[in-house]
């Protein structure tokens, strides 16, 4: 029997916003056009509500996201308490994705009783300032607030990095595996630019196949894992054929 494994978010592990469709910050990529797909949950209250709808209905998680503030960081400190509520209540998988954080706010989150910080790590001065518009901000903010999270935080980071953020060239990605390589994570999760209508790299090409697959394959070294060069048919018994 073969086991595969597909993760499809879904009704059962729904997400939200806490700042509806809005996002100041406005990423040239992004201009908030993700957000709208998300339930707004703009008070304590509503996300309470939410959460408590969605658990009668058949979730099991939820992911907890929005707009992020001109520092670059998800304004889910007014939450945290009735995040706890729902935890107690609901025991829902809850997963944050929340920007950059300072000590404060990770020793929370994991008081509060969140399971996943979903935390993307971002080597490329010209895209933080440029692209993110965090022009009071660098990598080495990145890194510290990862630092911070993996140190202080909820039992699970899952670090993201993007892939073609700038301009759809490949930059600081291979810095950003050797950084999150130091943390040895659980997973490590890659996230490929798309063209979206409406924002200011509509027309912006993603980076080309190989050059993507260049950064995964060069993760996957970093963390062990085997890279087969053959066909996927290839049995599992046959697999050390090929590392000779």
């Amino acid at each position: 029997m073969v086991n595969i494994l597909a993760f499809i978010p879904g009704h059962k592990f729904p997400d939200v916003s806490i700042t509806g469709p809005i996002c100041p910050l406005g990423c040239k990529y992004c201009k908030g056009y993700y957000l709208r797909s998300m339930e707004p949950t703009l008070t304590p209250k509503k996300l309470y509500d939410t959460a408590k709808f969605l658990a009668k209905r058949g979730a099991k998680g939820l992911l907890i996201s929005g707009g992020f503030n001109l520092d670059g960081r998800l304004p889910i400190e007014p939450f945290l308490t009735v995040i706890k509520d729902i935890k107690r209540e609901f025991n829902l998988v809850i997963s944050v994705h929340s920007g950059l954080v300072d000590k404060n706010l990770a020793v929370r989150m994991k008081e509060a009783g969140v399971d996943i910080v979903d935390y993307e790590l971002i080597m490329d001065d010209y895209v933080i300032k440029e692209i993110m518009n965090l022009k009071s901000k660098r990598s080495h903010d990145f890194v510290k607030s990862l630092e911070i999270l993996e140190k202080y935080g909820p039992p699970y980071i899952a670090p993201h990095i993007p892939i073609g953020l700038n301009y759809g060239k490949i930059a600081k990605e291979y810095e950003a595996v050797d950084v999150i390589s130091q943390f040895k994570p659980y997973v490590l999760i890659f996230l490929v630019f798309i063209p979206t209508k409406g924002t200011d790299m509509e027309n912006v090409k993603p980076p080309p196949i190989t050059d993507i697959v260049n950064v995964i394959r060069y993760g996957g070294l970093k963390y062990g894992i085997k890279v087969i060069e053959a066909c996927c048919s290839i049995p599992r018994e046959l697999f050390e054929v090929f590392f000779e």
